[in-house]
């Protein structure tokens, strides 16, 4: 080697130290923590912030791996990702982890980049730069638990809202269930279990409508206990009640589905019967009546026969109105109590 070419590279190696240096003082400027390591994941260099993190000395970590520099707890960590980065041959990204002096965490995303010979695809080694990300990871943190407590708090509500929900469902629903109750109360005779006088006049008022409206026929029956004073006179209320009782379980086992039934006076009774002429509901009202005449009522030692009378009329399309049919077969039965009793008057019979 000549002595031009000895000082060529003499010239050549002070300016690439030169250029060295300067590259060091840029990296140590960096105000992130900077680390380039070996093909072995050796370290080679440590810009002051990384090294004043994890307290490493400036003069003894060349050559060293960072199980041999770094905490134990954050060790084995940073270099699992070191190795994942190698193994992804591309930029990475992981979290890793630092403890001040102060004994806090902080927290840093770090970009690795592995570095390989262009010709033979060696490895020949990582560059590695960091970011304190500890205020964005406390806030996140806090995030994630103000989101907790408000899902926590959501979930709470909606379990207290479909609780009330259920509540307030189960209690209309038991208002509802009163309501009808109630009314049911309202339209019902107690002693019997039939319609009462306002039921069986609304009801029977409906039947009415439909007959004028659609020029069809019904018939009503009314009928009453004979000499039912005298029964509660000389056997009591107790008796006279058992009668108007056993007097409405034999009209309703006579009944159609489609029959109205009522208890409209003491002890008076009123049927209004669809689709029924007055011949068909006089056959009816003598079924019933014999078959009133046929039970007895026990109370006690004490036995009684029963025995009713019954007026019958029937919807003619020149009635004025249901009270008028009403009216009629009031006046048939008035007219059978007349005739002696235990019988049915049709109120075509009665001469007005």
């Amino acid at each position: 080697m000549s002595i031009d070419d000895y000082e060529n590279l003499l010239k050549e190696n002070a300016e690439l130290k030169k250029l060295i240096g300067q590259f060091k003082g840029l990296l140590d400027s960096i105000p992130d923590p900077v680390f380039m390591k070996d093909d072995e994941l050796r370290w080679i260099y440590g810009n002051p912030v990384i090294l004043n993190l994890y307290q490493i000395d400036k003069n003894n970590y060349i050559g060293k791996t960072e199980d041999q520099l770094l905490p134990a707890e954050f060790a084995e960590s940073c270099m699992e990702s070191d190795r994942n980065a190698v193994a992804a041959r591309t930029v990475s990204k992981s979290e890793e982890r630092a403890r001040t002096e102060d004994d806090v965490i902080h927290y840093y995303e770090v970009f690795k980049v592995p570095f390989y010979d262009g010709l033979t695809g060696k490895f020949h080694g990582l560059i590695g730069v960091g970011r304190d990300i500890t205020d964005r990871k406390y806030a996140q943190e806090a995030l994630e638990v103000e989101n907790r407590a408000r899902k926590e708090n959501e979930e709470k509500l909606a379990h207290l809202t479909a609780t009330l929900e259920q509540k307030v469902s189960e209690r209309t629903a038991e208002l509802q269930k009163e309501m009808l109750n109630a009314e049911l109360l309202a339209r019902t005779d107690v002693l019997t279990g039939m319609r009462n006088r306002r039921a069986f006049f609304e009801n029977s008022q409906i039947i009415d409508n439909q007959a004028r409206r659609h020029h069809r026929i019904y018939s009503v029956v009314v009928m009453d206990i004979d000499l039912f004073k005298k029964i509660n006179d000389t056997h009591g209320h107790a008796m006279g009640d058992m009668a108007i009782q056993q007097l409405a379980e034999i009209i309703n086992r006579n009944l159609r589905a489609s029959d109205v039934e009522g208890r409209i006076g003491g002890e008076e009774f009123a049927l209004t019967l669809p689709e029924t002429a007055i011949n068909e509901a006089v056959e009816f009202a003598e079924r019933v009546r014999a078959e009133i005449s046929k039970n007895a009522i026990h109370f006690g030692d004490t036995e009684i026969t029963l025995t009713a009378s019954f007026g019958v009329a029937e919807f003619q399309a020149d009635s004025v109105s249901f009270d008028d049919i009403l009216a009629k077969a009031d006046k048939a039965l008035f007219q059978a109590k007349t005739n002696g009793r235990n019988q049915v008057m049709s109120a075509q019979g009665v001469v007005d």
